[in-house]
């Protein structure tokens, strides 16, 4: 496992990076449909949050392997943005499919602003330096 280290420490840099783009752009189209077109969530939008939410799991599962290899985050506090990350969207994706009178695009702008900023906190407790 030693040897996977640095490639483990290297996608889950990279994929973190990818995750406030994709969260990024994910926030706008939300915003553009939710807000500017005042429409309902739509199946392809639905099924990219699907896709997030898996992509999320990826960089948890390679923290978390990381972590049961002898890795440390520079921050211990790290560990609880990583739950955080894996969590705040699939809450608000429940919310948004369970709810009688339905949040719909609500539910996704706020899920997308809360995984963008708990991506970009969980980077500044990452790796030391």
């Amino acid at each position: 496992m030693a040897e996977l280290y640095p490639v483990l420490h290297t996608l889950h840099y990279w994929i973190s990076r990818a995750g406030i783009g994709v969260g990024l752009v994910m926030l706008l189209i939300a915003v553009y449909i939710g807000l500017i077109r005042h429409g309902d969530v739509t199946r392809w939008f639905r099924r990219g949050a699907y896709a997030v939410t898996a992509f999320i799991g990826v960089e948890f599962l390679i923290g978390g392997a990381m972590y049961l290899s002898g890795g440390r985050p520079h921050e211990d506090v790290h560990l609880i943005y990583g739950f955080g990350a894996l969590l705040a969207l699939p809450f608000f994706i429940f919310v948004e499919t369970t709810a009688k009178k339905r949040p719909a695009m609500g539910s996704y702008i706020w899920a997308f602003a809360l995984m963008v900023a708990i991506f970009m906190r969980s980077i500044m407790t990452g790796a030391a330096g």
